[in-house]
């Protein structure tokens, strides 16, 4: 027979279930490798806070492991053996292709999401389908050749009588030079295509050897080391006055004239929620790989007319943000 008591007190124990459960979680451990320290990534720090905002909090909710190859490929292997043997409850590989199949060889079951920046991670190998991926990585790759070619394009409206264009080209940045050479050829346009083998790269030669190909104005590849040297390059390119697009808000923000390239908050924010659907129990087998589709261009205003450039109303008019 249930006495009063028993049901005040069963009343009572279901009332505090779910906090005393959710106190008693194990809060999730989630491993990052980024190409950058966190505070200067601009991919990771979104994701970060993407995380907490759907309950995963560093310190309340969620353990970060953060680790940083500082633009080193050579330390990826053993960074992410590093958060394999931390026992980290998923990992995230933030920018290039080396975090990525760093884990992927690694041959570990540890779930892993990737943000693919710099390249493509089927024609790579990181995964077998980009609908079933298969194996333990799945995530979101930004199709940067596609977007190469669309900077030229743009930088054609803004410079019409330009023919010459640099280009910038380092090992993250190699599978995207055919997509620009291809354009380029197609619109009749000449290319002063400049390789950076190793670190540090030596820009200011770079802007000198462009100056006697006489470019006319500079189109951006994605690399993490171009974006950690953007303020530098946008001062020689002030001094040189070149017409330039980035890959992503912070150039335009540095002083480019201008950057295309994906919405982060985007990007970083669905490769959040496929680690979050991670955390909760999916399988990255069974989660299809995405492409980013929404992208941004932003113009600096202040750089056009430091350097004389009027830009045309039909480019300001698609403009997601000016900078004044």
């Amino acid at each position: 027979m249930t006495t009063r008591r028993q049901v005040l007190l069963t009343g009572a124990l279901g009332a505090i279930a779910p906090t005393v459960i959710a106190q008693a979680r194990r809060p999730a451990k989630v491993g990052i490798l980024g190409p950058r320290a966190l505070a200067d990534s601009f991919y990771a720090g979104p994701i970060v806070r993407r995380l907490a905002e759907l309950g995963y909090r560093e310190g309340a909710g969620m353990i970060l492991e953060y680790r940083s190859a500082d633009g080193i490929g050579e330390r990826y292997p053993k960074q992410a053996q590093e958060l394999i043997d931390l026992k980290c409850d998923v990992i995230i590989a933030v920018g290039v292709e080396i975090a990525a199949r760093a884990l992927r060889d690694a041959r570990s079951t540890v779930p892993a999401v990737f943000l693919a920046v710099d390249y493509d991670p089927l024609e790579r190998g990181i995964v077998k389908s980009l609908g079933r991926p298969e194996g333990n990585l799945t995530g979101v790759y930004v199709p940067q050749s596609a977007l190469a070619a669309k900077r030229l394009e743009i930088m054609r409206e803004l410079v019409p009588a330009a023919r010459r264009f640099l280009v910038f080209v380092d090992r993250f940045s190699i599978d995207q030079i055919g997509a620009v050479r291809k354009a380029a050829e197609g619109a009749g346009m000449d290319l002063t295509v400049i390789e950076f083998k190793q670190p540090p790269y030596d820009f200011a030669s770079a802007f000198e050897a462009g100056r006697k190909a006489r470019v006319e104005a500079l189109v951006g590849l994605a690399s993490p080391v171009f974006a950690g040297a953007r303020a530098e390059m946008a001062g020689l390119l002030m001094k040189h006055r070149l017409p330039s697009a980035g890959t992503g808000r912070a150039f335009a923000e540095s002083g480019f004239l201008l950057s295309y390239g994906v919405n982060v908050s985007k990007a970083t924010g669905r490769v959040a929620e496929i680690a979050a659907k991670i955390l909760q129990g999916a399988r990255p087998a069974e989660i299809p790989v995405e492409q980013a589709d929404q992208f941004e261009l932003v113009i600096n205003a202040k750089t056009a007319t430091a350097i004389g450039l009027k830009v045309p109303e039909s480019v300001l008019a698609r403009a997601t943000r000016v900078v004044q």
